[in-house]
């Protein structure tokens, strides 16, 4: 009787285990699913972003393998961030190009592009950017296969 008891108790033992697991899985799967709800509705409710004049624009010399012509231009704000992603400030759907690619800043007239990690690589006239290097007027900026060209 005694070898029994023991096991009825190692029973119950595994059947309040098991379902404080189960109620403890459930808990984590809500808590999980509240954090992504809460970070998709904050990530996509429309932000107002401050309109910022144009400060210099960029010109399509070779297009890769993107829609874009030679010759099209772009405006630059104060700091624009080029990349395929749909919330870039300058969008460029090309296959070679990150979802955020690279940062074009203005500090005092002077412009600095700054590479975010892309894949493919930015290059200032044919020399990669490792560290935020500057940027004159006529120099050749590419992202993935697209050149384009500073124009003040």
């Amino acid at each position: 009787m005694f070898q029994s008891l023991d096991f009825d108790w190692f029973l119950l033992l595994l059947r309040l285990l098991f379902i404080f697991l189960l109620y403890f899985f459930l808990y984590q799967v809500v808590r999980v699913t509240s954090r992504e709800l809460i970070a998709l509705a904050s990530a996509s409710s429309p932000q107002a972003q401050p309109t910022v004049p144009v400060t210099g624009r960029l010109v399509v010399v070779d297009g890769g393998e993107s829609d874009l012509l030679p010759g099209t231009a772009f405006g630059l704000q104060a700091t624009t961030i080029v990349g395929r992603h749909p919330d870039c400030t300058l969008e460029l759907n090309e296959p070679f190009v990150s979802a955020e690619h690279a940062e074009l800043a203005n500090d005092n007239g002077r412009w600095w592009v700054r590479d975010l990690g892309s894949t493919n690589g930015t290059f200032v006239n044919g020399n990669a950017v490792r560290v935020p290097t500057g940027v004159k007027p006529g120099d050749i900026v590419q992202f993935g296969r697209i050149k384009l060209q500073l124009v003040s």
